[in-house]
């Protein structure tokens, strides 16, 4: 997996870009789905948490998965692009994120971080 990432301010919070480009011979590939090899949705969600956990430095703790909606599918070899919000309050902090692909809109996904106080 080739992965880049850069982290610019936005007015109404953090926000956060990245990409990855997941390669062909990763394992987990071959058996989703034999001939017609797709990026696991659960891999989608954990991009995004890896994204923010290292860039937001929020502290280690529990992450509540809201909502992932999978919009298309991701293949070997696409670039997927994310771009990540991250709203605070209440003690806890929301990051929501737009996945993206050459095709189009691929996800989007919502994280909570209780206790990631920002």
């Amino acid at each position: 997996m080739d992965e880049a990432a850069s982290v610019r301010q936005a007015e109404a919070g953090d926000a956060f870009r990245a990409t990855v480009t997941v390669g062909g011979e990763e394992p987990f590939l071959a058996g989703h789905y034999p001939g017609f090899p797709l990026v696991p949705g659960f891999l989608l969600v954990q991009y995004v948490h890896d994204l923010v956990t290292r860039s937001a430095g929020l502290p280690e703790g529990p992450v509540v998965l809201e909502r992932a909606r999978f919009f298309g599918p991701v293949g070997p070899g696409e670039q997927i692009g994310m771009e990540v919000r991250l709203v605070g309050g209440q003690g806890e902090v929301r990051a929501m994120a737009e996945l993206t692909t050459g095709a189009g809109r691929a996800a989007r996904v919502t994280l909570r971080y209780p206790g990631g106080h920002r």
